[in-house]
């Protein structure tokens, strides 16, 4: 029995749909054709599938077609997309004015090439389900609706959209405030020697559901960076990307979730894919609303730019309980943290490639997806370059200021080593990974006269939640330790950011003089550290328009006194009132940046501010 499902005022129906008439059949229906569903369109028509793909914009190839992304940042070249890539490189260099427009063209003729379809202005209204199983989608365009039965539908929407018609639980943003990762609005523009330039800068905080905050946010940061570009005389504005970059929306529960602790454990896979590889590329500067995991390496650890390489199999494309439907794109199942990793471009292609490949299988077997031999798609995707085994490059440093391996220390002589450098971010996490095993060691090297080692050896201890290195801690706090860690090419940590990010984990009540200073004390601004690092800093910070030492200070200070508040339910209340004073007025916020709202730096405090003031309401 067909059961119709559709989105009305914001609830799903279901509705009976036996008498429906399916205009079209197809092996495999591909509703999403951007930077996944391009490649899985071609991957799936190049298995001799009869394929279609719909799209509800215009043009095809997501944002390095649409959105002007034109380069890489991680992930890792291999698969279908490398020899259109290449192709595109060289007609944009003869017949077009740069590779954008020329990959664009390539892709809709390999679609067409392979005998694959587009609809595009097309969208998706409903879903047809046969008990579990998805059996085909109604469509509406050119002002008339339609409908297309499919044996795999592949939901490459970024969105989740037909997952979450067809019943499958989604999740969204981090957990704290269910903020997703700001989005980006890519300008283009003519240099005086005739080359074109472009940026990718984070624009601000948006729901993308909301078409009116969404509209809102993309004129403001339209707005913005206009005014910043009309002062320089070399660049002239050619056009904003008309597909904004958005990173981050639904995350479907998949059959496996990936999840950081996966990925930095090392987890290896049996039946792999694809490999994703990039760092945490987290984008915004609240690091204190991310998970601890996520901050233990970020923050704690000042990791930022390490990088690791994920194998990604068919469960985490297989919505969890649903059957004749594949997700390819950014919504694949993972965690928050790590969606921020897997969604480079070039993995999204493969994540495409190899969805498109099973489906084309599945179909020609008349099977399920998961019933597809694993042999026969590796042998396809291998074949493709899509799938090596150089493509599993571990965990790394993987960029021109460092490129290494990297491997977690057990040696306490090799830890106690790199816990004195400026550069100790390894031996760090290390402790972590150690937790116990390590601790008398770091205890007994809290006495050591180098102030270096002192300090990173109580960051080790508290980041193994060990209290024993807690006073350590306060010290670097009450000098305001300004000193950073330079581990990395960017976002490098202040130790005394550390230091008070740890205090609060281990929910140290002890701190709470310290950090009610820092929040409420109005000369606290005042304090010379805040004011020597005024240029803009890829190591450090890279806005003229944002003092971070301050705000990751204060930001830090106030979230600890909500975890040390959580650990000592006596003290809430006292915390509650500290935080409404502290945050009661804008102080903060023109101490951070002088920019407007809705821009990226403005939305980035308030984003702080009204987590701590929903925790006082509470």
């Amino acid at each position: 029995m067909l059961k119709y499902r559709r989105i009305l005022n914001g609830q799903l129906l279901e509705s009976p749909a036996d008498n429906v008439r399916f205009e079209e059949q197809v092996d495999v229906l591909v509703v999403g054709v951007g930077t996944a569903g391009t490649i899985a369109v071609i991957g799936a028509a190049a298995q001799g599938a009869i394929v279609l793909g719909v799209d509800r914009l215009p043009g095809i190839g997501g944002m390095g077609t649409m959105g002007y992304v034109s380069g890489y940042y991680y992930g890792l070249s291999g698969g279908l997309h490398v020899d259109i890539d290449e192709q595109a490189q060289r007609m944009g260099n003869e017949h077009f004015l740069d590779r954008v427009e020329a990959k664009k063209y390539l892709l809709e003729n390999r679609i067409t090439e392979h005998g694959a379809r587009l609809s595009l202005d097309t969208k998706v209204t409903g879903v047809f389900m046969e008990q579990d199983t998805v059996k085909g989608v109604s469509l509406f365009s050119q002002g008339r609706q339609w409908h297309v039965s499919c044996h795999v539908l592949i939901d490459a929407t970024a969105d989740s959209v037909v997952c979450l018609l067809a019943g499958c639980d989604t999740s969204l943003g981090r957990e704290s405030d269910g903020k997703t990762r700001p989005f980006t609005s890519v300008k283009v523009w003519l240099n005086h020697n005739g080359t074109i330039s472009r940026t990718n800068h984070d624009s601000g905080y948006v729901n993308q559901y909301d078409p009116f905050e969404l509209s809102q946010g993309i004129l403001q940061a339209h707005a913005s960076q206009l005014l910043e570009e009309f002062s320089d005389e070399s660049k002239r504005v050619m056009f904003f990307a008309p597909f904004i970059g958005i990173r981050e929306g639904r995350i479907i529960e998949a059959e496996h979730r990936i999840t950081m602790q996966d990925v930095v454990a090392g987890r290896r896979e049996t039946e792999t894919l694809f490999y994703g590889y990039c760092d945490f590329d987290k984008h915004g500067k609240d690091n204190v609303l991310e998970t601890d995991e996520l901050q233990d390496l970020y923050v704690a650890a000042n990791l930022s730019t390490a990088c690791f390489s994920v194998p990604v199999t068919l469960r985490s494309l297989k919505p969890k309980g649903i059957h004749g439907i594949l997700a390819a794109g950014r919504h694949i199942g993972m965690d928050h943290d790590v969606a921020s990793l897997l969604r480079m471009q070039r993995d999204m292609q493969k994540c495409g490639e190899s969805a498109g490949v099973i489906a084309a299988l599945a179909a020609k077997r008349g099977v399920d997806a998961s019933e597809v031999p694993y042999g026969e798609v590796k042998s396809i995707l291998t074949g493709s370059g899509c799938l090596t085994e150089e493509h599993d490059r571990g965990i790394m440093f993987d960029d021109s200021f460092r490129r290494e391996p990297i491997q977690w220390m057990s040696d306490p002589a090799d830890i106690r080593a790199a816990l004195g450098t400026d550069m100790p971010g390894v031996a760090i996490y290390s402790c972590k990974l150690l937790g116990a095993r390590i601790a008398p060691q770091l205890k007994e090297w809290l006495t050591e006269p180098d102030v270096n080692l002192r300090y990173g050896t109580a960051i080790g201890l508290g980041i193994a939640g060990d209290s024993a290195g807690a006073p350590m801690l306060r010290d670097m706090v009450a000098n305001r330790d300004a000193f950073y860690f330079k581990d990395c090419r960017r976002t490098n940590q202040f130790r005394s950011v550390i230091a008070i990010y740890l205090l609060g984990r281990l929910g140290d009540a002890a701190s709470l003089p310290l950090l009610t200073t820092i929040v409420c004390d109005e000369r606290e601004y005042d304090l010379a550290l805040y004011h020597e690092i005024k240029e803009p800093s890829y190591k450090l910070n890279t806005s003229k328009n944002f003092n971070e030492l301050y705000f990751q200070i204060v930001s830090h200070a106030a979230v600890a006194l909500i975890r040390i508040a959580k650990a000592h339910l006596e003290l809430t209340d006292e915390i509650k009132h500290v935080l409404r004073n502290a945050f009661a007025d804008d102080r903060h916020l023109l101490h951070t940046t002088t920019l407007p709202k809705l821009t990226y730096e403005y939305e980035t405090v308030e984003n702080v501010r009204g987590y701590v003031l929903n925790f006082c309401e509470q």
